[in-house]
C-alpha cells in the first residue's frame, strides 16, 4: 500500500514547487511524487484560500440607545452593503445573537 502523507507534507512541497522554476511534471519527477497528487493538493490549497477570503468575521460592538435619524451600515470585504434605520439596531442585535 502506498504511503499517505498529510497536508503539512504537501504544503511544504507546494511551497518548494512555487519557489522552483520547474514545471509540476519536472518537480514531481525530481522528488518522486505523483503529478496528480500535487495537482489535487494544489486544488485543495486554492479552495481553502478562497474559503478563508470569503468567510465573514463577527467583531464585538457596543450598542447604545438608537437614534431614529441614524443609519446602521454593514459592509463585507467582498463589497456588499446592508443599510438599516438606526431604530432597527435592537432587532439586528437579537438577530446576530441567534447566529452564534
Amino acid at each position: 500500500m502506498a504511503k499517505r502523507n498529510g497536508p503539512e507534507y504537501w504544503r511544504r512541497h507546494l511551497e518548494a514547487w512555487h519557489q522552483s522554476d520547474l514545471t509540476q511534471k519536472d518537480y514531481c519527477a525530481s522528488h518522486g511524487l505523483s503529478v496528480e497528487s500535487l495537482r489535487r493538493w494544489r486544488r485543495r490549497e486554492k479552495e481553502a484560500n478562497a474559503a478563508a477570503r470569503s468567510s465573514l468575521t463577527f467583531v464585538p460592538v457596543s450598542v447604545g440607545k438608537p437614534d431614529t435619524t441614524s443609519v446602521v451600515r454593514l459592509r463585507s470585504p467582498d463589497g456588499w452593503e446592508i443599510e438599516l434605520p438606526g431604530n432597527s439596531v435592537p432587532l439586528l442585535v437579537d438577530f446576530l445573537k441567534h447566529l452564534s
